[in-house]
C-alpha cells in the first residue's frame, strides 16, 4: 500500500468530518434561535437541549481540526520509512489468523480508512495495541490481551 495515498485519504476524511460537524453545529445552532423552538413552558426545553447540541458539535468541528492541523504538521516525519513501529508507521500483522493493518498516528485513533479494498485502523499511542507492538520489527511476535499472537508481517 503507497502510504502517502493513504496519509492523503485520511486527511480528507478528516476534513469531511469536520465540515459535517460544523454543518450539524449550524443547524442545531440555527433551530435552537428558531421561533419554533421558543420555550412555551418552563418545561419545554427543547431550544435548550439543541444549544447544547450546537456546542457539542462546534466542539467535534474543533477536534477535527485540529487532528488535521497535528496531521499536516507531522507529515513529513509521519511519511518517512519505518522500519520499526513506532509513529508514522503504517503496518500490516497477523492476529490469530486475520490480518489487519494499522497507522500508528497521534490523533485519530478509531477511525478506519479503506484505500485500494484495504481498510486501514488509525491507532494512537495510548491504544492497547500500540503498547503491545511499539518498536517490534517485520517477524516479531506480541501476546494479544486475550493471549493469542500476533505477528509484525510488513512495516512502510
Amino acid at each position: 500500500m503507497n502510504k502517502a495515498a493513504f496519509f492523503n485519504t485520511l486527511i480528507n476524511t478528516l476534513r469531511k468530518e469536520a465540515l459535517h460537524a460544523v454543518k450539524a453545529s449550524q443547524d442545531a445552532a440555527d433551530y435552537a434561535t428558531n421561533e419554533e423552538s421558543r420555550a412555551e413552558s418552563q418545561w419545554d426545553t427543547q431550544g435548550l437541549e439543541a444549544s447544547y447540541l450546537a456546542a457539542g458539535q462546534a466542539g467535534q468541528a474543533k477536534q477535527w481540526a485540529d487532528a488535521v492541523e497535528g496531521l499536516q504538521s507531522k507529515r513529513d516525519d509521519l511519511l518517512k520509512t519505518n522500519t520499526d513501529i513506532s509513529l508514522g508507521a503504517l503496518f500490516k500483522v497477523d492476529l490469530g489468523g486475520v490480518e489487519e493493518v494499522f497507522f500508528l498516528a497521534g490523533v485519530a485513533g478509531g477511525q478506519v480508512i479503506q484505500v485500494d479494498d484495504i481498510a486501514v485502523t488509525v491507532i494512537t499511542a495510548q491504544s492497547p495495541l500500540a503498547a503491545r507492538v511499539r518498536g517490534l520489527k517485520i517477524g516479531e511476535t506480541f501476546t494479544l490481551p486475550n493471549g493469542k499472537l500476533g505477528e509484525i508481517l510488513a512495516i512502510e
